[in-house]
């Protein structure tokens, strides 16, 4: 009975490769269930910036349940060893040949790394859940995008009210997605929009343009599904209260390709980010973000905490999240894991960072700083940062560059900051002796759980 509620479970969607694309020179991918092997078409995205650390990317999507197994095929030679990250997987390779084979019996984002391919030729796994709820393309209010390559006209369109935008498995679509007033719109499905061809800021784009941007009464809004690459600016911008994105991949080169900013109350889970600036932006009350992997490119954070915004902005909470690489090296003011750089006159507050392991980082850990900055112009003396909880971080650390705690004044000023169960290379801090640079003057509270508070 066992075997066969396990059988009927069983499902894998393997999407047709987009007519007119090039796979990957690097690597070819097969997916097998039930003992029958089906090729995964591998894309490729190739560097933009001239401070890219990497040649290309390659990635492949398909969508199951039950247990599969994948094979990895490297095409150009050999390899000695193989690994498979976030570390926290523990999934573990068989090679033969010039292939390296695993298991999945769950959903992944995942990294495939042989010998240092990391720094040249990565590939990513998208391993999806299946679809559910996909909407009929006869249905009124949907833009359904099927298998094969798709030009928006004028390189755009626009998201309205209540409309649903699915891209079919096996579907490439280049152009942006804007709206204004999207109230309940929905962008789903499991295949790829692309910003190929569309100007970047860093080369004479729109600044105001980013690649999903949803403005004014834009509430209730989900994007579910998708790979986004090569952005011309931000990933996914949201104006409107309690949007949720899920399950969306991202991967841009150029600067201020930020991942996800959304509004109140939104909701960022099971998502995957190789982006060159930052990741999430936490700036708006009751943002939740879970299950997340992030590969930090050379510019940008992970987290960020706060650039300039206005106002009171409280509630944020962000778990069980893995950083699996993080590419800084040089000394900018942006560049740790856990970042905020604070001009704006707002206080932000409440913010817990709990369960996140972090790997392949040598940089900076924690940066907050409250300083006038170029985007919060007119604002004389910046707002605070309070309350902000690391709990159960760990790393494989050294880091080249201490923690920094600096406020601007004793009125801007950094407060209530608590370290509890950090680990860097296995190691507790329990201190500010532990490789911290904290301006006393404009800095309060910092805690050390379990040891005394420091004032």
């Amino acid at each position: 009975m066992a075997a066969a509620t396990a059988s009927a479970r069983d499902a894998l969607d393997v999407y047709p490769a987009p007519a007119g694309l090039s796979p990957s020179p690097e690597y070819r991918v097969e997916v097998s269930q039930n003992g029958r092997p089906r090729e995964s078409f591998v894309y490729r995205t190739t560097a933009k910036w001239r401070s890219n650390k990497v040649k290309d990317t390659a990635w492949t999507t398909f969508a199951f349940d039950g247990r599969v197994s994948v094979r990895v095929t490297k095409l150009n030679g050999g390899f000695e060893s193989c690994k498979i990250l976030p570390s926290s997987r523990r999934i573990k390779t068989q090679v033969e040949g010039n292939a390296a084979t695993f298991v999945l019996d769950q959903p992944a984002r995942l990294s495939v790394e042989f010998d240092d391919s990391a720094k040249t030729h990565p590939l990513l796994i998208f391993a999806d859940p299946p679809e559910t709820n996909v909407p009929s393309r006869d249905a009124t209010n949907v833009v359904w995008f099927a298998p094969g390559v798709h030009e928006l006209p004028g390189g755009q369109m626009e998201l309205l009210a209540g409309q649903t935008v699915y891209l079919a498995g096996g579907a490439f679509v280049r152009g942006r997605i804007l709206g204004r007033n999207a109230k309940g719109a929905r962008i789903l499905g499991r295949g790829v929009l692309s910003g190929d061809g569309l100007p970047p800021t860093n080369a004479g784009g729109t600044r105001g343009e980013h690649f999903i941007m949803l403005r004014g009464d834009s509430d209730d809004v989900l994007v579910d599904g998708p790979t986004l690459v090569d952005s011309p600016h931000f990933n996914l911008t949201i104006a409107g209260q309690r949007a949720v994105v899920r399950n969306v991949k991202m991967i841009s080169w150029w600067f201020s390709t930020d991942g996800v900013h959304l509004h109140a109350h939104g909701r960022v889970e099971d998502c995957f980010f190789k982006v060159n600036d930052d990741a999430v932006k936490l700036y708006h009350s009751d943002t939740t973000v879970r299950r997340c992997i992030i590969w930090q490119m050379e510019n940008g954070a992970p987290f960020q905490i706060s650039w300039n915004m206005p106002g009171r902005n409280a509630g944020f909470r962000v778990s069980d999240c893995d950083i699996i690489h993080v590419e800084h090296s040089w000394k900018n003011d942006n560049e740790a894991v856990f970042c905020a750089i604070h001009g704006g006159s707002g206080h932000m507050s409440d913010y817990v960072f709990e369960n996140i392991r972090i790997e392949n980082a040598r940089w900076r850990l924690v940066s907050l700083m409250t300083q006038p900055n170029e985007f919060a112009k007119g604002v004389k003396e910046p707002g605070t940062i309070s309350n902000v909880t690391f709990r159960n971080i760990t790393t494989d650390g050294p880091f080249a560059l201490p923690n920094r705690l600096r406020g601007f004044s004793a009125n801007s000023r950094i407060e209530g900051i608590t370290f509890d169960q950090v680990r860097v290379g296995g190691r507790l801090l329990t201190g500010l002796a532990d490789n911290f640079d904290v301006d006393t003057n404009t800095v309060r509270n910092v805690k050390f759980l379990p040891k005394a508070e420091h004032r």
